[in-house]
């Protein structure tokens, strides 16, 4: 009971932290008393708990106030400590110990993990951690070395006074012995030409920082050298006959090479921190804009000259793959800068120079290179870069603006302020929200969480699966993957909501909680999850994303799978016998269970009842056992609409509910199951089937077997909207020919029609071909099956969504670095465009061919490999050439391609050849 209460107390002030006016918010142990009706001392004790687990802030005012220490650390944009005398000690202090990093490009993506090892190293008792910097030359590992050492300054690891020495091995490698006298000094007479003592980089770094890079050029013997003050913080000088002599210093290594190839095994466990430094390509574009702006300004200061930059520049010289990294960058800005120069100077201009295109370096324009990003866009537009300007004049709020989960919740926001909470306000947020999750999973992957991605992944897939064990539900799509990225980008993308922003999120998160439960059921879940497994924080942002994705996910993964639950009085009847029935099907929650205490009346039971059936899809039948005869009649005590048929079943036994578990796993019918218990256990039962409000069936069947008939309801699943209220199941073919089977689904449900391979030729109900239907070519029929539902419009936009579906498939196989779903959409908009400005509509054979065609064209020309070559006939239609050229020409914008006449060659094939 006490970690409940702990628990509940932390999720508050968690909840009144998130606050943009902080420093006036007073949270105090009174504000825990009233609402979890406990002492204000018992507050005190498990909020000072809290304390010491490193989870709040206590300030000790009259009372004392308390923080939660996340929350702080966002508001201040720095770390702050666990105990404070005053409000003013925490709010005004802790603001200007700025953090060093946040000067280093990318300290909040593609560096993040990395700066966070780098600041742990600094933390550790003494000298702190030796660190090895690794990655490619010019990555910018010298330049971090020095941010580190000013960040151990700044937070007094180290004093002002203290020295950074910075040695590169590679040029004493051919020299071991000269390299020893140089790092640790030498006596006199120590080798020939020693004729003083001499002090080493050691002693000179004696209470500050040594940097060597190469550090691989020292070869075995020099890293032996080492090992003396990496194990004991000792050196001992060339020549010397006494025991080392002690120093602090704090080591930074670096190096370009291989850890597991260059060093010895012996050397690499001496230096525990390892931070791999990215190349440029491997930053994101907004690091590498923002570098590129940096080296343009430093440029202006050099030449004393206010600087015209074109857009397209800047897109053109970041949008290349640089092998010698940020050295290269910087070194094409310069080339740029004096070409342009050297321009102006000709044209007597001397107050500012304008750099265009052509002021590029030639080899920017050199073709073939893997990874070329350069295109010119057409963009007229500049920036000004001033010799007197500061950097961060010139970048945007890169914490806002390349935060994607923040701008899509400011967008939800937006939504529920136009629209209010309505059905369209929900589809719109749920289209917010799927946006994102694309954002998130397809764009580029930095690693830089302190949780790694996989952990994640490995946890959600055991709570997916648990869920949809337990709850008889399917997750849609790569919810594991989703799930795992957005908690993975959660923990650098979280920022402390405003009062008003909280309180309208909440707001949309409590409407949603009323109108579907069960979601924000498996929400409840997986947040516990999170914060218990994990430790991490969350709050309404993520409570919301959860809602409004997995409710766009979520389905029945058993539609017409019976439901059986027992009912029994006393304290564990019921229970136990759904355990051991469970258990021996496989440890599966087949059966449900309610225990119900002998003073229960029907009503009380009618009302358990109700809420199961509320909790759960159930669509094909429940089975309720009872316990006695006074409740073969529970069904009539029900607060809620019926449409499936219920049967029940008397004088519940583990003998009668394995008997109907077992009937329930083979997908036997309910009458069937209810007449076979009756007769083998001579035990009652009966069906109550529903006399009004049946649900509309469509039915899928293939004489091949009952996996393909699941596929075919996947796809139609996937496809019919949820407003048409039609329910899809899977039957096996044989079974539909049996007529007590149809006569069964006749008294639950309203047969439309039968969607499958082969006809089952069952009386009065329509057969309507996958193929035929896929293909457009029983339309009309369709069209009349399903009219009691759905208009004429409607039926031709589902058949139009079922070929969309059904060849995304093998859109997806043919793919391998864009987003098919997305790719679909932007050949949706063509292929409409086309029947707008030729007025003729393509069939759905026509269509199938495009997307797939289409699809691997756009890849072909993002890779830059287009066709070439194509042989058209004398006299072609040159009208439709037309209408292709200005339809697709959507494509081209959307992926800033040009689709040459070859390649439009091939999709007048497809289109001529089908009209």
């Amino acid at each position: 009971m006490s970690l409940e209460i702990k628990k509940r107390i932390y999720s508050k002030l968690q909840e009144l932290c998130q606050n943009s006016k902080l420093i006036t918010t007073n949270i105090t142990a009174d504000s825990f008393t009233q609402e979890f009706d406990i002492a204000r001392n018992t507050a005190s004790h498990y909020l000072n708990q809290l304390v010491k687990e490193g989870k709040a802030v206590k300030v000790n005012t009259r009372p004392v106030r308390f923080y939660d220490k996340k929350a702080v650390e966002t508001y201040l944009g720095a770390s702050c400590n666990f105990e404070y005398n005053g409000v003013a000690d925490l709010f005004t202090t802790s603001k200007v110990n700025k953090d060093i990093f946040d000067q280093v490009i990318g300290a909040h993506e593609s560096l993040f993990i990395q700066i966070k090892q780098l600041k742990a190293a600094a933390r550790y008792p003494g000298n702190g951690l030796p660190i090895l910097l690794t990655g490619p030359t010019g990555s910018g590992k010298s330049y971090l070395a020095k941010v580190y050492y000013d960040y151990n300054v700044a937070m007094k690891y180290l004093k002002p006074e203290s020295k950074f020495v910075h040695l590169n091995c590679a040029e004493y490698a051919d020299n071991p012995e000269l390299l020893a006298s140089l790092l640790f000094g030498y006596k006199s007479g120590a080798f020939t030409g020693a004729t003083e003592n001499k002090t080493g980089l050691f002693d000179e770094a004696d209470n500050g920082m040594l940097f060597l890079d190469e550090v691989h050029r020292l070869g075995a013997k020099g890293q032996e050298k080492l090992f003396e003050y990496l194990d004991n913080g000792t050196i001992s000088p060339l020549g010397s006959t006494k025991n080392g002599h002690k120093v602090n210093v704090r080591l930074v290594f670096a190096t370009t090479e291989d850890i597991g190839s260059t060093f010895l095994q012996t050397f690499i466990r001496r230096v525990p921190v390892q931070v791999k430094i990215p190349s440029l390509n491997l930053r994101t574009p907004f690091e590498r804009e923002s570098l590129a702006k940096l080296f343009f300004l430093r440029q202006a200061k050099q030449i004393n000259k206010k600087i015209v930059l074109m857009n397209q520049v800047l897109a053109a010289i970041t949008g290349q793959r640089y092998e010698s990294n940020v050295g290269q960058l910087k070194n094409d800005i310069t080339l740029t800068v004096a070409n342009a120069l050297g321009k102006t100077m000709r044209d007597n201009y001397d107050q500012q120079i304008t750099i265009y295109v052509s002021d590029l370096p030639n080899h920017v324009w050199q073709n073939g290179g893997e990874g070329q990003r350069i295109r010119l866009t057409g963009d007229r537009t500049t920036i000004t870069i001033s010799e007197n300007m500061e950097i961060k004049q010139l970048l945007t709020d890169e914490t806002s603006l390349n935060n994607p989960i923040m701008q899509a919740f400011k967008r939800i926001i937006k939504l529920f302020q136009t629209y209010g909470m309505c059905e369209t306000f929900v589809e719109n947020a749920t289209t917010v929200i799927t946006t994102l999750c694309d954002e998130l999973v397809y764009s580029k992957m930095i690693t830089r969480g302190e949780v790694p991605l996989k952990l994640f992944q490995r946890l959600f897939q055991v709570k997916i699966n648990n869920i949809e064990a337990d709850d008889d539900v399917e997750f849609s799509g790569n919810t594991v993957i989703v799930l795992a990225y957005f908690s993975y980008y959660r923990q650098f993308a979280y920022w402390v909501l405003d009062s008003k922003s909280h309180e309208v999120l909440t707001t949309i998160s409590n409407r949603l909680v009323t109108s579907s439960p069960k979601i924000s059921g498996f929400t409840n879940e997986i947040l516990e999850l999170i914060q218990d497994s994990l430790n991490l924080k969350n709050d309404v942002v993520d409570r919301l994303f959860l809602q409004l994705y997995l409710n766009s996910v979520v389905k029945v993964v058993h539609p017409n799978q019976i439901r059986c639950i027992i009912l029994a009085h006393g304290y564990s009847t019921a229970s136990s016998i759904a355990t051991v029935v469970n258990k021996m099907l496989g440890n599966r929650s087949i059966v449900d269970f309610v225990d119900m205490p002998l003073s229960n009346g029907p009503e009380e039971i009618g009302q358990e009842v109700t809420n199961y059936i509320n909790r759960n899809a159930i669509s094909t039948g429940l089975i309720l056992m009872v316990d006695m005869g006074s409740l073969n009649d529970i069904y009539r005590y029900l607060h809620t609409s019926i449409d499936f048929p219920i049967g029940v079943i008397s004088n519940v036994s583990t003998q009668s509910a394995l008997m109907v578990g077992e009937r329930i796993l083979k997908h036997d019918e309910l009458q069937n199951i209810v007449n076979d218990v009756q007769k083998k256990i001579r035990i009652d039962g009966k069906i109550i089937y529903p006399e009004k409000n049946k649900k509309n069936l469509v039915i899928t069947c293939c004489n091949t077997g009952i996996g393909t008939a699941r596929q075919i309801k996947n796809l139609l699943d996937n496809s019919i909207p949820e407003k048409l209220n039609i329910v899809v199941n899977a039957y096996d073919y044989a079974l539909l020919q049996s007529s007590e089977q149809i006569k069964t689904l006749a008294h639950t449900f309203n047969i439309l029609t039968i969607v499958g391979t082969v006809d089952p030729q069952i009386d009065d109900v329509s057969f309507i071909p996958l193929e035929k239907l896929i293909l457009g070519e029983d339309t009309q029929r369709f069209a009349e099956a399903l009219a009691p539902v759905a208009t004429t419009e409607e039926v031709q936009k589902l058949i139009d969504t079922i070929l969309h579906n059904f060849t995304i498939e093998r859109v997806i196989n043919s793919l391998t670095i864009l987003d098919a779903h997305a790719v679909m959409k932007s050949i949706d908009v063509a292929l409409n465009r086309y029947s707008e400005v030729s007025g003729k509509q393509l069939n759905n054979r026509t269509r199938m061919a495009l997307y797939v065609h289409v699809s691997c064209l756009i890849e072909r020309l993002i890779r830059n490999e287009p066709i070439t070559t194509y042989d058209w006939e004398p006299n072609y239609d040159t009208k439709l050439v037309d209408d292709l050229k200005q339809a697709f020409s959507v494509i081209e914008a959307q992926y800033s391609v040009q689709i040459p006449k070859a390649e439009l060659g091939y999709i007048y094939d497809i289109v001529h050849g089908n009209l």
